[in-house]
């Protein structure tokens, strides 16, 4: 919903009713819409996408639901043959994962010429809303029995997971809601992971070892020191009252003439748009602490 069919719902839900979008990084992630003489009735459109990240077709067979994602030949349709009874339409017309056997499985279900477009159309529509709803009911069932949440009341995955860390896993409320010039502070601090790409090259006859990586960022969260409790706000150089200050810092940052790859990424605004960067040279930035600790050990300085 949230990327492209609430265009063609809101086109005429305008006209019928009073909506309330839910709008983020610009798109309508919920939609609550009142109607009826004093707008008495309510309705709550919601993107189930953004909850469960998957194909319909895996998801029926994931959750295993009485009604299974059904085929059709999507690319057989055009404006010319909307009222096309006869022959199933050959495979070419379906998705090309379409086995086979799948094929001759749903081509044998219809006698011959009693292929109806339109009936197989509405048939096809149905059971996918009937599909996704028996999805939902049973991922709803299990998060309430397994974490006592109502997934209705959080419109994206993200949400509904760290409502269940809240309330099942965070032994103490301590993890304020942040917001104001602090909050912009803390988030200048933050520029993402780094996604630089280094080609190496061996000597003749040596192999190189390609490691790969997986669950980092989890595993980190895990192992590391994370920044919880109510913020302290400070001017001047903390590290000269406590060397071991846990925070972010606003800082005159040197990086080491001779360093390879630098590690210390940064925001440039350019034609194009904002750009992250590690550079070299010196500038004043927002850094964590801990980023701090570790770039010092090749060479920067603070």
């Amino acid at each position: 919903m949230a990327k492209f069919d609430i265009i063609f719902l809101l086109i005429y839900l305008v006209k019928i009713a009073e909506i309330h979008p839910v709008i983020h990084n610009g798109r309508i992630i919920s939609l609550t819409v009142n109607y009826g003489k004093n707008n008495e009735y309510q309705v709550d459109f919601r993107d189930s996408y953004l909850l469960l990240l998957n194909s319909l077709s895996k998801l029926s067979n994931t959750f295993k639901v009485e009604n299974l994602k059904s085929i059709f030949p999507y690319f057989f349709i055009n404006e010319n043959n909307l009222d096309y009874i006869g022959e199933v339409p050959d495979i070419k017309y379906f998705s090309k994962k379409l086995s086979k056997m799948d094929y001759k499985n749903y081509k044998n279900k219809f006698s011959a010429n009693k292929w109806d477009l339109k009936k197989e159309s509405i048939l096809y529509c149905i059971n996918d809303c009937v599909s996704l709803y028996q999805i939902i009911l049973k991922f709803n069932g299990m998060i309430f029995n397994l974490f006592s949440k109502n997934i209705h009341q959080y419109p994206t995955l993200p949400s509904l997971a760290f409502a269940i860390f809240r309330s099942n896993f965070m032994k103490e409320n301590i993890i304020p809601q942040l917001s104001g010039q602090i909050a912009e502070d803390i988030r200048a601090g933050y520029t993402g992971g780094s996604c630089d790409v280094f080609i190496p090259q061996s000597k003749p006859g040596v192999k190189i070892k390609v490691l790969d990586v997986n669950a980092l960022y989890p595993s980190q969260m895990k192992l590391q020191q994370m920044p919880i409790g109510q913020p302290t706000y400070f001017e001047g150089n903390i590290r000269s009252i406590n060397s071991n200050a846990f925070g972010f810092c606003y800082c005159n940052i040197i990086a080491p003439d001779d360093i390879k790859h630098p590690i210390i990424q940064t925001h440039v605004k350019t034609p194009a748009g904002i750009r992250t960067i590690s550079p070299i040279g010196n500038w004043e930035d927002m850094i964590f602490s801990s980023e701090m600790d570790n770039a010092i050990n090749y060479g920067y300085n603070f």
